[in-house]
C-alpha cells in the first residue's frame, strides 16, 4: 500500500455520486490516476490509458470477479442462493480455458445473419411504440420505449414469451441491486428468491426448447450442443441465457435514456441529427462516450502488478471506471461536452475491448440508432419536460434512469 492514495470519502453508492458522477470521476483522475477504497477493498483506476491496459492484459488479469457482488450478503440470503442458484462462469467472468467455447459458442449463433434478419422487424416494433405516444402530450419515455424496446429484442432474441416482458424486466432490476448495490438483509433475501425463480425460470426455458426447438438463440445454443457437446451442453446454456436475459437489454435501455436526455438537454445537438441524419451513427457513440450505460467494471489481479505507478499485490481487486475514462482530457477533447459530430467518439470503452468487448455491441448499436432515427423524424419537437429529478437505480455498475418525462409534441402542446 505504500504510495497508493485512499480514496476517503468516495462512495460509488452515495446519492449523489449515483446522480451525476462525472464530476467526483473528474476530480479523482485529476488528484491521481489509481486510488484505494477501504470500504469496498478495490482499487479505482480512473485513467482511460490504463483502464485499457487492464482490459487487454488477460495474463495479469481475471474476470472471476466482475459479476461477484460488491458488498457482503447476508447468511439467509446466501442459504436461499446455494440451494436454487447455480451459476458458473461463463462470458463476463471466466477466464481460459472456459472463456474461449463460450465466447465461440454465442459469436456462432448470433451471427450477422441472425442480425440483419432482425433488424426491420425491431424498426417495425420501435415504431409502433412511436406512433403509440407521438400524439400524447406527455409520457415517460424510459416506459414507453427506453426499456420495451430492448426488452422486446433481447427477450424475443432468446425466445421468452412476450407476456413475461414486464416480469422479467423486475426481476433483472434487482438482479442489478443485490450484485452492484448496497441493501438491508430483508431486501437481500427477497432479491434472492427472486434470482431463484429467474434460474429456475431459465432452466424451464433450456428445457422447453431442447422437447421443441423454435426460431431463437435459446435453439441454436442447443443445436450447436448437440453437434459440439465438448464445448457447450445444457447447463453451459442455461448459464448463458440467465447472463443474456440481463445484460441483452439493461444497457440498451441505459444508452437510450441517456442519450435522449443528453440529446434533449443539447437541443442544438438534437437538431443536428433531424437536419443531417447520417450524424446518427456518430451519435451512438457520442452517447456511449458522453454518459454510457456502464458505469465501472472489475477485475482481480492474478500476480504482483502495476497500474498507473501504484503496486497491486496479487489477489487485488480493481474496478476500471468507463465513465472516468471516457471524459479523460488526454484522449478526448473538451470531454465534458456533448458533440454528435466528435471526430473520435468510437473510442469510448463503454462495450469494454480486448477479449472481454461486448458481444451484443452490434445488436445495441443497431437498436440506438432505430430509436434516434424515429424519433428525429416522428417527434422532432419532442422536449424534456423541465425541473423534474433524475433518478438512477442506486448500483455501482449500471447507470440508468427510472423515469424521464418528455413531451412528444413540445412544451407548447403541454401548456394548451
Amino acid at each position: 500500500m505504500t504510495g497508493c492514495p485512499v480514496a476517503h470519502g468516495y462512495d460509488p453508492l452515495d446519492p449523489d455520486v449515483v446522480a451525476n458522477p462525472y464530476p467526483t470521476f473528474n476530480r479523482l483522475r485529476n488528484e491521481g490516476p489509481v486510488f484505494y477504497m477501504p470500504e469496498l477493498d478495490h482499487y479505482i483506476i480512473t485513467r482511460y490509458d490504463d483502464v485499457e491496459q487492464v482490459l487487454l492484459d488477460r495474463d495479469t488479469w481475471s474476470a472471476s470477479n466482475a459479476s461477484s457482488p460488491l458488498n457482503p450478503i447476508c447468511p439467509a440470503a446466501q442459504e436461499i442462493l446455494a440451494a436454487g442458484y447455480h451459476r458458473v462462469p461463463t462470458l463476463n467472468n471466466s477466464d481460459p480455458p472456459r472463456h474461449g467455447p463460450m465466447r465461440k459458442s454465442v459469436l456462432t449463433v448470433m451471427s450477422p445473419r441472425r442480425l440483419n434478419a432482425l433488424e426491420p422487424h425491431l424498426r417495425e416494433y420501435a415504431e409502433a411504440l412511436v406512433r403509440g405516444f407521438m400524439h400524447e402530450p406527455l409520457i415517460d419515455l424510459v416506459d414507453r420505449l427506453a426499456f420495451p424496446f430492448p426488452g422486446y429484442a433481447a427477450f424475443s432474441l432468446l425466445g421468452f414469451p412476450s407476456e413475461d416482458t414486464d416480469m422479467l424486466r423486475e426481476w433483472s432490476s434487482k438482479r442489478v441491486l443485490l450484485t452492484y448495490g448496497r441493501l438491508g438483509d430483508a431486501e437481500q433475501v427477497e432479491i434472492a428468491e427472486i434470482i431463484v425463480a429467474f434460474w429456475k425460470y431459465c432452466e424451464d426455458h433450456v428445457a422447453a426448447r431442447r422437447a421443441q426447438r423454435a426460431d431463437d438463440m435459446t435453439s441454436d445454443l442447443l443445436d450447436l450442443a448437440d453437434k459440439k457437446p465438448d464445448q457447450l451442453n445444457d447447463f453451459d446454456i442455461v448459464n448463458m441465457i440467465y447472463s443474456m436475459a440481463l445484460a441483452g437489454h439493461e444497457t440498451t435501455t441505459n444508452t437510450i435514456g441517456n442519450g435522449m436526455r443528453a440529446l434533449l438537454s443539447n437541443r442544438d445537438q438534437f437538431k443536428a441529427l433531424i437536419d443531417d441524419p447520417s450524424l446518427i451513427p456518430n451519435a451512438v457513440e457520442e452517447i456511449l462516450r458522453f454518459d454510457g450505460p456502464v458505469l465501472n467494471h472489475r477485475r482481480i489481479a492474478k500476480v504482483d502488478t502495476e497500474v498507473g505507478g501504484v503496486a497491486i499485490p496479487a489477489g487485488g481487486k480493481v474496478m476500471m471506471c468507463f465513465a472516468a475514462a471516457a471524459h479523460d482530457p488526454a484522449h478526448f477533447e473538451d470531454p465534458d461536452v456533448f458533440e454528435v459530430a466528435r471526430e473520435n467518439a468510437e473510442l469510448h470503452l463503454a462495450f469494454g475491448k480486448g477479449p472481454h468487448f461486448c458481444l451484443g455491441a452490434a445488436l445495441g448499436r443497431m437498436e440506438v440508432r432505430i430509436v434516434l432515427d424515429l424519433l428525429t423524424t416522428l417527434t422532432p419537437a419532442i422536449e424534456l419536460v423541465p425541473d423534474q429529478e433524475f433518478e438512477y437505480s442506486p448500483n455501482a455498475l449500471f447507470r440508468g434512469m427510472r423515469a424521464m418525462m418528455v413531451a412528444p409534441l413540445g412544451l407548447h402542446a403541454v401548456a394548451t
